[in-house]
Formats: C-alpha cells, structure tokens, sequence
C-alpha cells in the first residue's frame, strides 16, 4: 500500500521574472516549517520526496527537509509543475516503488490529483498554501485512493 502526502507550496510573491522563479515569502517559509513540524511524526517514514522544479517548490521541500531533520533528497520532476498531464504523473508513481511519498507541488495540480485518485467531485477539497492530504492506495489509479487526512496552515 502506497501513502502519498500532497503539499502545495508555501506562499509565494506575487511576482518574479517569471512564475517559475517566484519565490516564497517569509511568512510562506514560516508557515511550510510550522506545517511540517506539526506533521513531523506523521512523516517520518517518508521514502522520497518529489518536488515541482519551480523555486517556490523546491524551497519548501528544502524546508521540510530540515525540518524533518532527514537527507531525503529531493526528486525534481517536471511531472509536478501546476499544468502538468496527471495521467503520466499517476503512471510515474504506480511505477515507484516506495512506499511513501510526499509530493511538493502547486494549484491546479494538487487539487486535481486529489480529486482524481479518490473520486471526489472537483473542487470538494481545499489545498490552500501550505496544506498537506495524506492518501492511500493499493494502486495509483482514479477513485480508488482514500483521503486519510488534509491539514491546513494556521493563521
């Protein structure tokens, strides 16, 4: 049985020279460390850590690494970048063979694979910056995943 933990990324500026360069804000950075401290236990088994290469992304697997206190090093897939096909992403993880992932990833991706793997109508669950869903499934496939949690940043 495969757990997949889903993050979006920390929030980030409004602006850069382009959308992959924006960077996370300090408050962004603040909240990514409080989120994973709080989820320390839950991932500490954690086996890899895919990332979207857009800055905002890798700076916040950066920060639940450190957090975590463990050299996951992260996996860099263009795989989780906001627009990307979720069908070869599906794929690409039924194909690891790890069992728990964390995928740190962005808007409109992660709601849509949420929505995907456990059948639920689009739009029904929230991924604002900084949340994490924990799922599992026998098979990465659509509607057979079930949302074990999904925790949000605190304001």
């Amino acid at each position: 049985m495969k757990t997949l933990f889903i993050m979006r990324h920390g929030q980030a500026q409004a602006k850069a020279s382009s959308d992959a360069e924006r960077a996370l804000t300090a408050r962004g950075e603040a909240d990514v460390e409080r989120v994973a401290n709080a989820l320390s236990d839950e991932l500490s088994d954690l086996d890899q850590l895919w990332v979207s290469p857009y800055r905002r992304a890798r700076q916040t697997a950066a920060i639940v690494n450190q957090v975590l206190g463990r050299g996951v090093e992260p996996v860099e897939t263009e795989l989780l970048t906001p627009e990307a096909d979720l069908e070869a992403l599906c794929a690409q993880l039924q194909a690891c063979e790890e069992d728990n992932l964390m995928l740190v990833s962005h808007m409109p991706l992660v709601g849509d694979l949420i929505h995907h793997l456990t059948g639920a109508e689009p739009g029904r669950y929230s991924m604002g910056t900084a949340s994490v869903a924990c799922l599992t499934l026998d098979v990465v496939a659509g509607g057979v995943g079930e949302l074990r949690w999904l925790r949000h940043r605190e304001d």
